[in-house]
């Protein structure tokens, strides 16, 4: 027993840290990790699992480890924003695989990538037909961005001079039965209207799974029986 309570300890207070490091270095996707911060993630998994398991380890030296990691990445983020050299130093510049159609197999070769993989790539991009390609970009975070020539763009209304209607934002203001009064109170209603909306619907609004509302004050209801419906708030 006193065995699994150490491993317990362990792993509040190792992962405890590791919330600790994640919200302070910011909230990234794995795909837009630098090499340098992909490296020193790997380092901090495998020293929070030694930390885990090992019990020979040192807890506070091992903790000490994991906020240096943590700060040392923290340091060289701000450092790259700072100083651009740092920056290209620390991640791969953007690399152009195709040009009006045409394959570069030379910079196909620097990043090792087979043809198939960018075809592939394109083919998730809707350009089947690599003519059609003007520019194909491997970003820096592995991702492929791809530009179709002007013939083979959709129009687009400020083309055929149509006017549209602009996009309304929907915001959710029930969530599973419970009344969202902040986010009421971010699209105008004062106190007075949250506590006479709560009141005319009480007895309905814990049916309701979910309730946007757009800039017109309308509400987009959907039920518990997943049937829409929509209301005028006044």
């Amino acid at each position: 027993m006193e065995t699994l309570g150490i491993t317990l300890f362990r792993v509040v207070a190792g992962m405890g840290v590791l919330l600790i490091i994640m919200l302070i270095t910011g909230r990234r996707q794995v795909s837009e990790f630098s090499s340098f911060d992909f490296l020193t993630s790997i380092t901090i998994g495998a020293v929070a699992g030694a930390l885990i398991v090992d019990h020979r380890l040192e807890l506070v030296s091992s903790l000490i480890a994991l906020l240096a990691l943590g700060g040392m990445q923290l340091f060289f983020g701000w450092l790259s924003i700072k100083v651009r050299p740092v920056n290209h130093k620390l991640n791969f510049k953007p690399l152009v695989l195709v040009e009006d159609g045409q394959i570069i197999k030379k910079n196909l070769r620097k990043v090792r990538m087979p043809v198939e993989t960018l075809l592939q790539l394109l083919r998730e991009k809707d350009a089947f037909d690599i003519t059609i390609v003007e520019l194909a970009i491997l970003e820096p975070y592995g991702r492929l961005s791809v530009l179709k020539k002007a013939e083979h763009l959709p129009l687009t209304p400020s083309q055929v001079n149509f006017s549209v209607t602009p996009n309304s934002v929907l915001v959710p203001v029930i969530l599973e039965g419970k009344l969202q009064e902040n986010a009421l109170a971010e699209m105008g209603l004062s106190t007075q209207q949250i506590e006479e909306f709560r009141r005319q619907h009480q007895d309905t609004i814990h049916n309701v799974f979910i309730a946007f509302m757009d800039q017109n004050k309308r509400l987009h209801i959907v039920n518990e029986d997943a049937r829409g419906q929509s209301v005028f708030l006044h």
